[in-house]
């Protein structure tokens, strides 16, 4: 994959890149000052400040990974990693993890599930981590599986922390350490799961709405939890929960009950109400965003859409088309500064990418501004359908496509990107991956991979890439 090199797509390629980077790279000029844009004012959400000015350029450094070379085959189930990396398959549906034999019949202990897709590390207090993934299909096999490593990164334990869902697709972890598992139906709910726990711990969530819910990110500081929808007239959503919804756990953290609050879409200034940019340079730029109540927050919110766009009213949030993947990063106070239009210093950015139009949008919480950030004018070849955007410890992006490519991509900064991962396997696509807090270890799964090794199809497997000291610093 060749990066564009003209001046536009440059600066627009190195926002994205620079948000991550520069957590590893503090002696960096602060990129948010580089954050600037057109657009017109308006009183929203950001509460006024300068008005937005022409956009301007930033230079930024790369990440380890982007030294990778070209990829080999690793000799595992068509997987092509760099050389030097190693890959081992951690698990496979109808496999039990412990053993690693083919149990269909599941007579001796859990068997991982088919079709894994979403999933995250969590840090155990032994030194080690669980692997969370969901199941993306329905019925008493849907849910989420969980396996847990010891220090040395040995499988000690597998099981299930959450049954009989529907269409589990992505999701996202909490500062408290639990995992939101999104449903992907029309009517479909939020759960949380314990990795450390089972199934009869998780709970539903229907206050975060009734939609194909995608993926979910928290911000206690904001007592707010976004969330994205898949669907081709989808919003970008968050619940604001109520002061009493804020809680202490028995842990002593502060986390968010998730029960009581208001449900409300997203509405970038000028594309409002049902709104949509069919131009990706129309939203190159920053925009002010409010947020707006949706309506009759108890159903299913695209059968609401269509009822109130029958009758001719109102339909709450700007259209983004098929979301996916989502990502709170915090900025680091060093390298803080009150963007172009602003009023307050940036604490954190969300992430979001849409896949029917290719796009990763960057969302400035506090001053309620919005950019898109990435399309398909940026690179060569496109992407297939944008999923995942993950971020490793040392500061790399790594964007997974939910399409024929079936890649795992480094972008670097005014280079050739570097793909990571790319695997051979017809029918399936990369989901889940997830690094450890150290960045030594990245899972991730190919979602209709081998159940057994030799096969090029299946119905999951899931990976562990170990990545060189080399390539973490």
């Amino acid at each position: 994959m060749s990066v564009h090199s003209s001046a536009g797509r440059s600066s627009r390629r190195r926002f994205l890149q620079q948000a991550f980077w520069t957590a590893g790279a503090v002696s960096l000029t602060p990129w948010l000052k580089a954050c600037s844009g057109s657009g017109s004012g308006g009183a929203l959400d950001s509460g006024g400040g300068e008005p937005l000015g022409p956009q301007s350029e930033f230079t930024i450094a790369p990440g380890p990974l982007s030294k990778v070379g070209p990829l080999v085959d690793s000799g595992i189930d068509g997987v092509y990693i760099p050389e030097g990396f190693a890959l081992r398959a951690v698990a496979r549906n109808l496999s039990n993890p412990l053993t690693g034999r083919f149990e269909p019949l599941g007579l001796n202990g859990y068997n991982w599930h088919e079709a894994p897709d979403g999933g995250a590390c969590f840090a155990t207090e032994d030194g080690g981590w669980v692997y969370v993934s969901n199941s993306e299909v329905a019925g008493p096999d849907g849910g989420v599986g969980a396996l847990q490593f010891d220090a040395g990164g040995n499988i000690v334990a597998a099981r299930r922390i959450l049954d009989g869902t529907r269409r589990n697709c992505a999701g996202g972890a909490t500062p408290w350490h639990t995992w939101l598992s999104c449903e992907e139906t029309g009517d479909g709910r939020v759960y949380e799961c314990l990795p450390m726990g089972s199934a009869d711990d998780a709970r539903a969530l229907p206050a975060l709405g009734l939609f194909s819910h995608e993926a979910a990110a928290v911000d206690l500081h904001t007592r707010s939890v976004f969330l994205t929808e898949d669907s081709g007239s989808g919003r970008l959503y968050r619940f604001v929960a109520d002061s009493s919804d804020l809680v202490t756990g028995e842990d002593g953290m502060p986390r968010l009950q998730m029960q009581s609050g208001t449900l409300q879409a997203m509405n970038i200034e000028g594309y409002e109400n049902g709104g949509y940019a069919e131009d990706d340079a129309l939203l190159r730029s920053l925009h002010r965003v409010e947020w707006v109540d949706v309506q009759r927050a108890g159903e299913p919110q695209g059968t609401v859409r269509e009822a109130l766009s029958a009758e001719g009213s109102m339909v709450p949030g700007t259209v983004f088309n098929g979301g996916e993947g989502i990502w709170l990063y915090e900025v680091p106070p060093e390298l803080s500064q009150i963007p172009p239009g602003g009023s307050a210093v940036t604490r954190a950015l969300l992430f979001f990418a849409s896949k029917g139009d290719n796009r990763v949008y960057a969302y400035d919480i506090d001053n309620a501004l919005i950019e898109l950030v990435f399309d398909n004018s940026f690179i060569d070849p496109p992407f297939d359908d944008v999923d995942n955007v993950t971020v490793s410890p040392h500061g790399d992006v790594l964007v997974a496509e939910d399409g024929e490519a079936k890649r795992l991509i480094v972008v670097v900064p005014n280079q050739t990107a570097k793909v990571l991962v790319q695997i051979d396997a017809p029918g399936s696509e990369i989901t889940g991956p997830a690094f450890t807090a150290d960045g030594s270890r990245l899972y991730f799964s190919s979602q209709r991979g081998p159940n057994l090794a030799g096969l090029r199809q299946g119905s999951g497997a899931t990976y562990e890439l170990s990545i060189p000291d080399a390539f973490r610093s």
